[in-house]
């Protein structure tokens, strides 16, 4: 038994005695990026497509309700803004946005990553029914460029058409 009690107690220091993993993670909720990624949130809501088109890089790539890894599904933001501008024109009369959650994250390696949590509200043009969209967006960042957006919200909840 004494030695039973003596291997728990070793067992105890060794594993209260591990070092921590430390990260040197930085995260961010103002400054120039996060004034970007609103900007971009704002001009996207506004239906301002110019402002929201400057926020990202030229060749900048977008991936909604897909896993960001699946390349095949993922479009250029180019192609994203005409969906973009036909949901406004068909799908969503009105469309305004919360205050949200922004932050950026710059990583040990340099790179940095925006995140943002908000909830548009829209209604159809058919339709007084006013409707709530939680999003999710994670963006690859250049600086105060995009070159990444990955995406998810639930499109059942998006009115139907109009006629």
């Amino acid at each position: 038994m004494k030695y039973l009690n003596f291997f728990i107690t070793i067992l105890l220091l060794v594993s209260c005695n591990q070092p921590q993993t430390k990260s040197n993670v930085n995260l961010e909720y103002e400054g120039n990026q996060i004034d970007a990624l609103k900007s971009l949130i704002t001009s996207f809501t506004a239906g301002d497509w110019e402002t929201y088109r400057s926020h990202f890089k030229s060749d900048a790539k977008v991936a909604h309700n897909v896993w960001y890894q699946d390349d095949d599904k993922q479009i250029s933001i180019d192609e994203m803004l005409v969906q973009h501008k036909w949901n406004r024109e068909n799908l969503f009369s009105t469309l305004s946005v919360n205050d949200g959650i922004y932050e950026i994250i710059t990583q040990e390696n340099g790179g940095q990553f925006g995140h943002v949590w908000i909830e548009f509200t829209t209604k159809g043009y058919d339709s007084d029914e006013e409707i709530k969209i939680p999003v999710n967006l994670s963006f690859a960042m250049d600086g105060d460029k995009v070159s990444f957006e990955w995406a998810f919200y639930d499109t059942s909840k998006f009115p139907e058409p109009k006629k």
